[in-house]
């Protein structure tokens, strides 16, 4: 009887302690489109942000995969952000990224993706780090020595449009144009003095 109570009673003080500490809400990760007015032939580019949501713990590294479906956009490469070190050698063809120490802000640029317009249409865009605790997701310090692994897992639909933009004239259709004003002014002025 004896063994019994003292085995609920350790149960309760472990699942008061365990629920009297302070909930840690999840990091997401999103994509910020830079510009939502895209044509074929133009670059763009992605911004791969991070909202630690008050977590409060240090952010020591980042890894994920850019995976595209449809053929409207190709990925032309990424740029890691200030206060991380570039790891993408690591992850080939990923993007990595580290730092030490560690980040310990909320909000947190990653990385700058980007892209070029080849065809009209919307196309599905995805950062993908399912954790590998090694190279893969984020990487938190939770305490010294102990590291937290959360999953990047963000997705956008990038629409390219058909409209035609104006187009930009010339130098040589400037000139001419210039030169026939010219023309037709000093025409103007002989005319004047014959009559």
């Amino acid at each position: 009887m004896f063994k019994s109570f003292f085995r609920i009673f350790i149960a309760s003080l472990l699942f008061v302690g365990l629920s009297a500490l302070p909930a840690r809400a999840l990091p997401t990760v999103s994509l910020n489109l830079m510009d939502t007015d895209i044509y074929v032939g133009e670059s763009f580019d992605v911004q791969v942000l991070l909202d630690g949501d008050n977590i409060n713990l240090e952010l020591l590294a980042f890894g994920f995969d850019v995976k595209t479906t449809g053929s409207v956009f190709t990925y032309d490469g990424y740029k890691i952000e200030t206060g991380f070190d570039d790891d993408s050698s690591w992850v080939p063809p990923g993007v990595a990224g580290s730092a030490f120490p560690g980040i310990t802000y909320d909000d947190v640029l990653l990385a700058t993706l980007s892209f070029t317009a080849t065809d009209v249409g919307t196309g599905y865009l995805q950062a993908l780090g399912s954790t590998d605790n090694l190279f893969y997701g984020l990487a938190y310090e939770i305490v010294p020595g102990v590291t937290g692994w959360y999953d990047i897992n963000a997705s956008l639909d990038v629409t390219v449009n058909s409209g035609v933009v104006a187009p930009v004239p010339e130098p040589s259709t400037i000139i001419l144009t210039g030169i026939g004003l010219i023309g037709f002014v000093g025409f103007r002025r002989k005319f004047k003095k014959a009559s």
